[in-house]
């Protein structure tokens, strides 16, 4: 029996991955840097230190992180201010699965820039407990992430359906044990690693198509 529904955050509570992306080529333009297109879909689901010292390592960079850092935080927290939304479909969706499950959030993105988007969207009330990026030991792809939202929540991983959008966070959710939903957007679907379900907008959720997918995936 499920009884939790864990939502990732950027990317599927927030449309928030084009602002990131859009703060990034504005932040490698200025020290003469091109992303290569194929190169996006690896940064999805990291946290942020994790995701500087990928592109230290990828271009060259070591030496400028301190500031690269700096002044990307600086970008993503302006577009944010000015521009973040929620997905389509995920407030009526929300107000549709309360009360028949507990609600969580995990985030890759630390507790100070998830202020900036509670501070901006109100996601607050929205969930029961929400992890972020700090709070543990390990980030996605490693499961502990979504095991300690589990914990927090007092239930058990196959009472857990997990809505992801990124690779690192479908396998996080996938090696916890939880029920992985894919949502498609941000990374193309043949990148996804294998998952219960794969949708293409939040509006397809529902308390039926959830009770559904693990009694079929069990079946």
């Amino acid at each position: 029996m499920i009884k939790a529904v864990v939502f990732d955050m950027d990317g599927v509570v927030v449309d928030s991955e084009p602002l990131y992306q859009q703060a990034q080529v504005r932040l490698f333009a200025e020290i003469g840097v091109t992303i290569p297109e194929e190169d996006w879909k690896l940064f999805r689901g990291m946290t942020e230190n994790n995701y500087y010292e990928f592109v230290g390592r990828r271009y060259n960079l070591s030496g400028q992180l301190g500031q690269l850092r700096r002044r990307g935080r600086q970008y993503v927290q302006e577009l944010f201010e000015a521009q973040l939304q929620f997905m389509a479909g995920f407030t009526s969706l929300q107000r549709l699965l309360k009360g028949h499950y507990r609600l969580g959030l995990v985030t890759s993105t630390a507790s100070d820039l998830y202020q900036v988007v509670n501070d901006k969207l109100q996601l607050g009330p929205f969930f029961e407990e929400v992890v972020c990026g700090e709070m543990t030991i390990n980030s996605k792809p490693h499961p502990e992430p979504y095991l300690e939202i589990m914990r927090r929540l007092e239930i058990a991983p196959n009472e857990t359906v997990v809505v992801e959008d990124s690779i690192h966070g479908l396998n996080a959710a996938r090696d916890s044990g939880a029920w992985t939903i894919a949502l498609t957007g941000s990374v193309p679907q043949e990148d996804m690693p294998p998952v219960h379900a794969i949708i293409d907008s939040l509006e397809e959720l529902s308390p039926g198509y959830i009770d559904n997918l693990a009694s079929m995936a069990a079946g």
